[in-house]
């Protein structure tokens, strides 16, 4: 985890909004994939955007095994952020993205059988 990730965030600790993760390649011919998307402030228990990010780094969350894998694999993960204004334009834009395109580790509207699929890396 990068030590100036909370730094980095900055005032998204505050926000709703959407992420996304990417497993960047590290190694030689190694492609990127973008792999999950998500929303947040759209739980029974509020989360904003910088906390839910950073509990993703430090434990993984529901995503732990894929991510673990990932890391053993030699990819970083990166994440890229988009503020929303409210909850339900949050998951409207969730929604948009899960419609578009298949990220192999949603469950809703993407992924294989289960959705979560490790076979697209390498």
């Amino acid at each position: 985890m990068s030590s100036s990730i909370e730094d980095a965030l900055g005032n998204l600790t505050e926000l709703c909004g959407i992420y996304e993760w990417r497993a960047k390649g590290t190694r030689p011919n190694q492609p990127n994939y973008v792999v999950y998307v998500g929303s947040t402030c759209v739980r029974r228990k509020p989360q904003k955007l910088g906390g839910r990010i950073i509990r993703y780094c430090k434990y993984g969350n529901h995503k732990e095994d894929l991510i673990n894998e990932a890391l053993a694999r030699g990819y970083e993960l990166w994440v890229r952020v988009k503020p929303a204004s409210s909850e339900r334009e949050a998951q409207g834009l969730e929604n948009a993205l899960l419609r578009d395109y298949d990220y192999a580790w949603n469950k809703r509207q993407n992924g294989g059988d289960d959705g979560l699929r490790l076979d697209i890396l390498p």
